[in-house]
């Protein structure tokens, strides 16, 4: 009836299709890409410094702690030789109040690619000298990072 009636090429339709499919698939990977990103933060902390130092009434132990993840990591339990101790206490830095180790939410932040300065004061009736202490630190997380200090 209507053959007189022209149509895009099929050269141009290949053209245009596939011209479309590739705008698609740049699309879709900047999206996953951007994905990848937010799933692909983590926390990781070091502790490349631990000493303990002799006290009238006990020990100060001293961790540098640096967070060398992409994510702010948040520690909320100090483990003593694998148990909360509660007559030990925490500071964040010498001029915070002090908080008991017994606590299971202590709440202390290092961001990311940042560092802090924890203070640990051990009563000197549980602990002796000569003692090898293991401080475990435990993110909100639920990561561990196990950190082993000899009393003097």
């Amino acid at each position: 009836m209507r053959n007189n009636r022209k149509a895009i090429s099929p050269v141009i339709a290949t053209i245009i299709i596939v011209a479309v499919a590739i705008v698609m698939s740049i699309a879709v990977a900047y999206w996953l890409m951007g994905l990848g990103t937010v799933f692909t933060r983590y926390e990781r902390l070091e502790i490349p410094v631990a000493y303990a130092e002799k006290k009238d009434s006990g020990w100060k132990v001293t961790l540098h702690v640096k967070n060398t993840g992409s994510s702010d990591a948040t520690i909320n339990i100090i483990l003593l030789n694998g148990k909360l101790d509660s007559e030990a206490r925490v500071n964040k830095t010498s001029n915070s109040p002090d908080a008991n180790l017994s606590e299971t939410n202590l709440g202390i932040s290092v961001g990311a690619g940042s560092s802090v300065a924890l203070i640990i004061e051990l009563p000197g009736e549980n602990y002796m000298s000569g003692q090898s202490v293991e401080i475990t630190l435990q993110t909100a997380a639920g990561y561990q990072y196990p950190k082993s200090v000899v009393l003097p």
